[in-house]
């Protein structure tokens, strides 16, 4: 192959952020042409197989298409690697998601979770409605009322409860639905 030719050459990495994981794929041309030598990647055949394990067990990850060239040049691909783990591991504002200002929201998210499923175990995990649901004792408040005060602003209006973590919610989320006819 000419040099011209192998410019635009490229191969195709299915990034895992979870498993931490890169894999190779082959860079197909039977797509709708992107420009750039590049082509769309959304009928690659190979795709589907390689990212089916990682679906099946709910990963987050990404596509990257890097010119061949560079990616069998061992130096560059160590390059490439290490941009690839900074990019999807570091609290960088590219990866970072709804935590983009560090707040610890995952985090935060993960325990409401894991309260709501204990204050669900304790009511016996009920199949229907929870007696305690929406109920002012699992009202989470921020307490930042002294704060937004000395701020001049007005107490929080946003209401969040603990059940909205609560496998509860999904009950009253079918009810509602069906009561609105969307389930027929």
């Amino acid at each position: 192959m000419a040099t011209t030719e192998l410019e635009n050459e490229y191969i195709l990495l299915l990034v895992c952020k979870t498993c931490k994981s890169i894999q190779e794929l082959p860079y197909v041309k039977s797509g709708k042409y992107l420009g750039d030598g590049k082509f769309d990647q959304t009928d690659n055949p190979y795709l589907a197989e390689a990212n089916a394990p990682h679906e099946r067990k709910g990963c987050y990850g990404a596509l990257v298409d890097i010119n061949w060239v560079y990616w069998m040049t061992p130096k560059i691909k160590e390059s490439i690697v290490a941009q690839i783990k900074e990019q999807f591991t570091s609290k960088s504002p590219l990866t970072a998601g709804l935590d983009v200002f560090g707040t610890g929201f995952y985090d935060l998210k993960d325990t409401f979770s894991a309260d709501a499923m204990s204050c669900w175990k304790v009511h016996q995990s009920p199949k229907g409605q929870c007696p305690d649901y929406k109920t002012e004792r699992k009202l989470l408040k921020p307490g930042t009322d002294k704060e937004r005060a000395a701020e001049g602003l007005a107490k929080s209006t946003i209401k969040v409860h603990l059940c909205d973590f609560c496998p509860v919610k999904m009950y009253n989320q079918q009810k509602a639905y069906k009561e609105r006819g969307l389930y027929e």
